[in-house]
């Protein structure tokens, strides 16, 4: 059985001990500890201030919430505006789906479980805000451009990740189904109200990112809440570990 085990662990390891270090889980550990539930609500707050900024600097496009993109996609059309005018929206759901192929391929790898997928993000991420600080992203069409597709890429890797490293009743991002769950199995409704502190504390940590980024993205511009998102993600990646992503559920 041992043998069986080293076989497989020598089998999935990097061929190189610094490729290890720069995206295997072993980079890691000397993060503070935390909690990866706490891990999971920074995310959640991640989402809120990359979608805040994004729709009130870069063109009210959402990153990470495509079915507002959707939506707003179909509005436009479908009152006769031109398909050019919106393009960023295509642009940010086809980004999207890019980063959730991403996430998927990383999911079914040999490190699926550990943070590489994450620490990619988290690069995105950093690399989205130094493009915003450097060429102002609001005002220059092309850095707009680029800073919205590499955070519509970075948020479909996360979402894709997060189907095998989230846990129930702890969403990230949209909050329809969190908030129906949190009154369809309240004890007005005649449930049980399981994790109702899960639900809550999703609904109101993604409000209150939102509003922060908003007033962030308003008064110091996006750069500021882009830094603050790419922080918060930092700490969470030491909550995201490997063993948590080998959990069921």
């Amino acid at each position: 059985m041992g043998k069986r085990a080293e076989t497989i662990e020598s089998a999935s390891a990097p061929a190189s001990p610094v490729v290890d270090r720069l995206l295997g889980s072993a980079a890691w550990p000397r993060l503070p500890a935390v909690p990866h539930i706490l891990g999971l609500f920074l995310i959640t707050s991640v989402c809120g201030l990359v979608d805040a900024t994004c729709f009130l600097s870069l063109g009210q496009v959402f990153a990470e919430m495509m079915t507002g993109n959707l939506l707003l996609l179909c509005f436009f059309l479908g009152t006769g505006h031109p398909f050019a005018r919106h393009f960023m929206l295509v642009m940010a759901l086809a980004a999207f789906a890019l980063g959730a192929v991403t996430g998927g391929r990383i999911n079914r790898s040999s490190r699926g479980h550990t943070r590489f997928g994450f620490i990619l993000e988290w690069m995105a991420l950093v690399v989205a805000l130094a493009v915003t600080v450097a060429f102002d992203a609001g005002s220059n069409e092309i850095a707009r451009d680029l800073v919205l597709s590499t955070l519509a890429f970075a948020m479909g890797l996360q979402n894709a990740l997060l189907r095998r490293h989230g846990v129930p009743d702890l969403a990230t991002n949209v909050m329809t189904l969190t908030m129906t769950a949190l009154f369809a199995d309240s004890h007005l409704s005649g449930g049980q109200n399981e994790r109702w502190r899960r639900r809550l504390g999703s609904i109101a940590i993604f409000a209150a990112s939102a509003l922060v980024g908003a007033a962030l993205t308003y008064f110091a511009g996006p750069g500021a809440a882009l830094a603050l998102a790419a922080l918060f993600f930092l700490v969470a990646l030491a909550g995201l570990t490997s063993e948590a992503g080998r959990k069921p559920g």
